[in-house]
């Protein structure tokens, strides 16, 4: 079984107004142009819909006999260029029990997020062990957590359907031969705008 948990985490605009005033003159009336700068600032936005985050339990089913792939669905509403960044807790589908010789505790598996944006879709796969939270590199361009520098690119993206994660295996190729149990991982899905 799978867990996945999501977390969420504002550009300023400038313009110049010009009104035109008018008077009496002692023979007529007369126009002045004052200008008056004017400046605000629109926060952008970053985060899930409401409703629309990553999360929800996957069960894979029988590992060691049967492939297996399955979606987590869910929708952004980032008003600028954001990232996305996935992590995993036990890099790898893990069992609690210890094995016993020549058995294995750790079932592998790939994560691909697959993001609907303005312009198209962005796709990237790693390996669930590149995203390890125990790892101190890593390949993966979505490993970690999302800051304006680190996770998957993405440009805006406001309540477009279509974004998902997929998680899949093909079933346990051996020749080690898993143990006997439940195996489980988290994955932790964080979402930041981007510089």
């Amino acid at each position: 079984m799978l867990s996945l948990c999501a977390l969420a985490v504002a550009p300023q605009a400038q313009a110049q107004a010009q009104t035109t005033r008018y008077y009496r003159t002692p023979t007529d009336f007369d126009k002045e142009t004052l200008t008056i700068p004017v400046q605000a600032s629109v926060g952008g936005r970053c985060g899930f819909a409401s409703g629309a985050a990553p999360g929800g339990t996957v069960n894979a089913g029988s590992i060691d006999t049967t492939g297996w792939s399955q979606q987590v669905p869910f929708t952004a509403q980032c008003t600028a260029p954001w990232r996305i960044a996935v992590s995993s807790l036990n890099g790898a589908l893990l069992t609690g029990a210890a094995p016993a010789a020549g058995y294995l505790s750790r079932a592998p598996y790939s994560v691909m997020l697959n993001v609907s944006a303005d312009g198209g879709t962005v796709a990237s796969t790693c390996p669930v062990a590149t995203i390890d939270q125990a790892a101190t590199s890593s390949t993966c361009n979505f490993n970690g957590t999302a800051t304006t520098t680190n996770g998957l690119y993405v440009t805006r993206s406001f309540n477009l359907a279509g974004s998902y994660i997929q998680l899949s295996a093909p079933a346990f190729p051996g020749p080690e031969i898993l143990a006997q149990g439940t195996y489980n991982d988290t994955l932790v899905v964080t979402i930041s705008p981007a510089t």
